[in-house]
């Protein structure tokens, strides 16, 4: 603790630099979701009490190196909790840290969100590349669409991050006259309600040479942030609606992105580090052939990772209907698995290669600091590891029971060309424009 913040310090040599991130907790203020990713948006993208937003933009650049804001979701890997939190991080040179919490302070608590114009333009842009950037990744898209379905911290993403906060803002914007009012009032008081010190944590990855920085920088925040406040929040005219499907979105394209998900976890079947073996298995042979090279798309990929979710999805897939067809054989694939000790040696030696990947200073930071909030330890990476360098064909074939409990839930979510997605209608509890 520091300054009377939880800290999560990550001692690692930055060569003087210091990356932070400061985190307030918003999870009792769930169906505001939409309203906090908007306003993560807005922050440094506004003038503020002090700066216009050129010489805000040209402080930052001064004195630190970028800041960044986002709302994200931590899943526990033990069970279906999960931390909800609003988050602004940068780093800086430890001579300017203080000058950079100064600036962090002065955009938490003086962005001018009632500036109706720059409020329409951010929301116009954001709309605009929110719509190029679901349909350039569309296979992440409806990933994420389908993982809403069935888990919680999932539907939040989708309202922070996906098609459901494209709907928003596509709301935001075509009537924005009407919601303006509305819109501004829950910004202010969201604002006030978010940026107290009651919610506040750090995460600091430097040596130990810049906690001392930190503690004075922090400090300096404190002094601007109340300890807390109890603001009245209006009632959003936006209401965030539940996700059921399965669901096609059509799109101008001539592409599919074809994607099926579950989860295991109700069958009992615990995490192992052989599953990361069976990723790469089907991503070099199975899904590869019959996707790829048979069904012509041009990417294919799964996964069954921690907490007991899979996902499979393609990427600009001429089909539909097939694709699905091959992933439900996945089960039957897994069961029958052969392969010689070298060629499961090749597969090892592919997975391994994927956690080895070197890491600079912020990224070590942020590993561990994503590991703390998901509750895996230093045990479980060693444990995983073990698991992969040990994994044997009996192993594989033992992973049949969990594709199946995954797939057969047949959650299935397509984003992809009219003419596709009206062929195939019959596999969609909902059709709809993208």
């Amino acid at each position: 603790e520091m300054v009377g913040v939880p800290v999560l310090h990550h001692d690692i040599f930055t060569n003087g630099i210091e990356y932070f991130r400061c985190f307030f907790d918003v999870k009792d203020l769930e169906e505001y979701t939409p309203y906090l990713s908007l306003l993560s948006e807005l922050i440094s993208a506004m003038d503020t009490e002090k700066y216009t937003k050129l010489e805000l933009s040209n402080e930052i650049l001064l004195h630190a190196g970028g800041i960044s804001t986002d709302l994200v979701v931590y899943a526990n890997r033990h069970n279906d909790d999960y931390r909800f939190l609003w988050e602004i991080s940068g780093k800086a040179l430890t001579g300017e840290t203080e000058k950079v919490f100064d600036l962090l302070a002065e955009m938490l608590t003086n962005t001018k969100l009632s500036d109706e114009k720059r409020l329409y333009e951010i929301i116009a842009e954001s709309r605009s590349i929110k719509q190029s950037s679901l349909l350039s990744a569309g296979h992440t898209t409806a990933v994420g669409r389908a993982m809403a379905y069935m888990k919680k911290n999932a539907y939040l993403t989708e309202y922070i991050r996906g098609i459901a906060y494209y709907d928003f803002l596509c709301d935001l914007e075509e009537h924005f006259d009407e919601r303006k009012e509305n819109l501004i009032s829950i910004l202010q008081a969201l604002a006030k309600k978010v940026f107290v010190k009651e919610r506040l944590s750090v995460d600091l990855t430097s040596d130990k040479e810049g906690l001392k920085p930190l503690a004075n920088g922090l400090s300096r925040l404190i002094d601007r942030l109340p300890d807390s406040a109890e603001e009245k929040l209006l009632k959003p005219e936006y209401s965030m609606k539940p996700i059921v499907g399965n669901e096609g979105f059509k799109t101008a394209g001539k592409v599919q992105y074809v994607a099926r998900v579950g989860n295991s976890s109700e069958k009992g079947i615990a995490y192992n580090g052989v599953n990361k073996v069976l990723k790469t298995i089907l991503g070099y042979d199975y899904l590869w052939n019959e996707v790829r090279v048979k069904g012509g798309a041009y990417g294919c990929g799964g996964a069954f990772g921690r907490g007991g979710n899979a996902c499979i999805s393609s990427y600009r897939d001429p089909n539909v209907g097939r694709t699905l067809e091959v992933y439900r054989g996945i089960g039957d694939y897994v069961r029958n698995f052969e392969a010689d000790e070298r060629q499961m040696t090749k597969y090892i030696i592919g997975t391994i290669s994927e956690l080895d990947v070197p890491m600079n200073p912020s990224a070590k930071g942020q590993t561990s600091e994503s590991a703390w909030f998901n509750g895996i330890t230093e045990a479980d990476f060693q444990q995983e590891r073990d698991q992969i360098l040990d994994a044997t064909l009996d192993d594989i074939h033992a992973l049949a029971d969990l594709v199946d409990a995954a797939l057969k839930q047949n959650n299935i979510c397509v984003v992809g060309s009219e003419v596709a997605i009206q062929k195939e209608k019959e596999l969609f509890k909902n059709v709809e424009n993208l």
